[in-house]
């Protein structure tokens, strides 16, 4: 059998067993239990390798000798991810002295924003943080980052 650390079976791993005096060699794949099965080895000195995929490579030797068959189970071990980032652009500047926001809108984005009525308060509603005022009760449409409206 092949597993991995928490003996999870590893179905479709690659194992090939290599006779160590003649140099031949045999291999299958693991089937959907995990299992992998060597027919008519000759008694011999055998080195047995076991891949995986996303799982490091493990070898072992095995004496065939003549009599029942030989067990071997296998265990692999995951290969450590690595990723790496590459940042090809700079960081946005941040202003950080105070809570101060801002956001900078073009003719174009005003333009193209639907405007009933022709508010301006309609458009800074539009900004990160912005919304609108339900208050019925203040002067002020909208409300910045849970500020009150006034």
């Amino acid at each position: 059998m092949v597993t991995d650390r928490t003996h999870a079976v590893l179905p479709n791993a690659h194992v090939e067993i290599k006779d160590a005096a003649k140099g031949t060699t045999q291999s299958t794949n693991t089937d959907k239990q995990g299992a992998y099965r060597f027919f008519f080895l000759a008694p011999s000195t055998y080195m047995l390798t076991v891949e995986g995929e996303g799982f490091r490579k493990e070898s072992r030797i095995v004496n065939v000798l003549l009599g029942p068959p030989v067990t071997v189970n296998i265990t692999l071990e995951i290969v450590k991810a690595s990723s790496e980032v590459t940042v090809t652009d700079e960081a946005p500047l941040t202003q950080a002295e105070d809570g101060d926001v801002s956001t900078t809108m073009n003719q174009k984005q005003i333009s193209e924003v639907p405007n009933p009525g022709n508010d301006l308060t309609y458009i800074a509603q539009t900004a990160p943080g912005v919304v609108m005022n339900t208050d019925l009760s203040s002067d002020s449409h909208f409300s910045i980052l849970g500020m009150p409206a006034n």
